[in-house]
């Protein structure tokens, strides 16, 4: 079943991550993440962004990406519930206006990530962290209905790239979640990605960083 014709609901823990990243690191350098998931409702009609994992904040490399999958497919291993998966990637561009279209290590981390998904990645997503939906969720004037955070991406059937845009119709967040972004963005709560966790090893703080659950964030 295609993202477009299904329903997409994005938990407030998972954009709260991923606005927390952004807003840490994504207004001069791209953030990169992983999408955690799952299907739900009576006819698994409706996809699940449960939680996201931050990355990194630069330009990914390989090594950088391969690890932290491998990682966080542990670690959901470990976690015994066979429903939650990785099904997308998440990112913002380092340009504060460019909201328009994912970055291009971004769609290509996507292609190579869907390629090797069972269905063929027709349900692999992947979600664009707009500049202007965090500048929304922070302005009590603004109405963060006009200024979604985040626009998911699917891929292309015929360019198989992850051009095509899931109409926003289609995509829901739970009731209060721009308050809540708004509240967790005024407390700066810490939030740590996989390059935070490995550049600071050995210090005081590393073993303060727990880059996958980041229970510091309280919701």
């Amino acid at each position: 079943m295609s993202t477009s014709n299904q329903h997409i609901s994005v938990s407030s823990l998972a954009e709260t991550k991923m606005a927390l990243h952004s807003a840490k690191h994504g207004l001069s350098n791209p953030i990169h993440g992983i999408v955690i998931g799952k299907r739900s409702g009576d006819d698994n009609n409706v996809l699940e962004i449960v939680d996201a994992i931050p990355v990194c904040h630069e330009v990914p490399t390989k090594p950088i990406v391969d690890m932290a999958l491998r990682l966080v497919d542990a670690h959901l291993q470990q976690q015994g519930d066979d429903d939650l998966t990785i099904i997308g990637w998440y990112t913002s561009n380092a340009s504060t206006l460019d909201d328009d279209t994912p970055n291009l290590s971004a769609c290509r981390i996507a292609s190579s990530m869907s390629d090797n998904c069972h269905d063929g990645g027709d349900n692999f997503m992947l979600v664009l962290v707009t500049t202007s939906g965090l500048l929304a969720a922070v302005s009590k004037d603004s109405d963060s209905s006009l200024s979604p955070l985040c626009r998911v991406f699917q891929k292309d059937t015929k360019t198989k790239t992850f051009s095509s845009e899931v109409n926003s119709s289609f995509v829901t967040q739970e009731n209060d979640t721009s308050y809540i972004i708004s509240k967790a963005l005024s407390k700066e709560m810490p939030i740590y990605d996989f390059v935070d966790h490995i550049s600071n090893y050995g210090s005081e703080d590393w073993n303060n960083m727990d880059w996958i659950k980041n229970g510091a964030i309280k919701l």
